[in-house]
């Protein structure tokens, strides 16, 4: 008589909070915009975005001092407005584990009574997306801050000169002046499309002249100069539509160009310092990462 065949049961794993987040994206999009299917890169970026946002919104809810308004939790955040804005990060291919790569930023709408999320693209993403879009091929770009003891001339191309570059020395490393500028010069494949970008410290506070308030420039001058320059730079990048998606960059570069109004409200989002990084995450699947299972106290998705 032969054996009855014995059948082994395998269990169904569960999504974990990032892969439920990546699924939650894609159905608010599709129900606000249209349809929309990630990509297996695509969904691991959304991934990297959920572990990002929710240290950010641990970190911001054990500051929180404002006791009428509600936990900074993922109950409370404005899904459908952080669900198009992380899709038009995703589909720029930008990795919010980077350092300096994005940067979310809560906020309480005292109109929908819940908080919205601004995902606030760094100066090492914006540089991404628009060095893999460039219709030229890009070597490098450096971003340089000028002060009053370095040593900075221009070489503009002409006549004489067949490239366009500089020469840049730091005579006194550790006590360098005041700063006085900076510039940016983008490095392409064929020397003679290189570009060099100058600004003066008098173009650079014409940005700071735009914020609401000078909190934040006081404090981070040399860090939101940096970044001026880094915009200045990376708008003389010529796109290649089919290389990006056009629609996802003009959205974040509009939302970008807003922040200039608000930064008196921004922590310090440029300054590379360990203090200013979040700490660093472990994987999902390590001890350390372990989080309860979620209920719809905690979680919306």
């Amino acid at each position: 008589m032969a054996e009855p065949q014995k059948t082994t049961a395998i269990a169904k794993r569960e999504p974990t909070h990032s892969e439920r987040f990546a699924m939650a994206v894609e159905r608010q999009f599709a129900g606000e915009v249209g349809n929309l299917s990630f990509t297996g890169y695509e969904k691991t970026l959304a991934q990297h975005l959920f572990i990002k946002i929710d240290a950010a919104l641990a970190e911001a809810e054990t500051k929180r001092r404002d006791a009428s308004k509600p936990a900074i939790a993922w109950t409370n955040i404005n899904m459908t407005k952080l669900a198009i804005d992380a899709v038009n990060r995703v589909q720029l291919g930008i990795d919010a584990l980077i350092p300096g790569s994005l940067y979310p930023i809560a906020y309480y709408n005292d109109h929908t009574k819940k908080y919205d999320v601004d995902l606030r693209v760094g100066y090492k993403g914006e540089l991404f997306y628009k060095m893999a879009a460039s219709r030229k091929p890009i070597r490098n770009v450096r971003i340089e801050l000028v002060y009053s003891t370095d040593r900075f001339t221009v070489f503009k191309a002409g006549l004489r000169q067949p490239l366009e570059g500089y020469e840049f020395e730091i005579t006194q490393p550790f006590e360098r002046g005041e700063l006085v500028g900076g510039f940016g010069y983008i490095e392409y494949e064929d020397d003679k499309d290189n570009v060099l970008v100058v600004l003066s410290k008098a173009e650079i506070d014409k940005y700071r002249g735009k914020a609401k308030g000078d909190s934040f420039w006081g404090e981070w001058y040399a860090e939101m100069a940096y970044k001026t320059i880094v915009h200045r730079t990376t708008g003389k990048i010529i796109i290649d539509p089919a290389k990006i998606n056009v629609t996802a960059m003009a959205q974040v570069e509009a939302e970008d160009a807003k922040d200039f109004i608000r930064q008196e409200e921004m922590p310090a989002l440029e300054a590379d310092a360990p203090a200013l990084e979040l700490p660093p995450l472990q994987p999902e699947n390590s001890a350390a990462a372990a989080q309860p299972e979620p209920t719809d106290e905690t979680e919306p998705f």
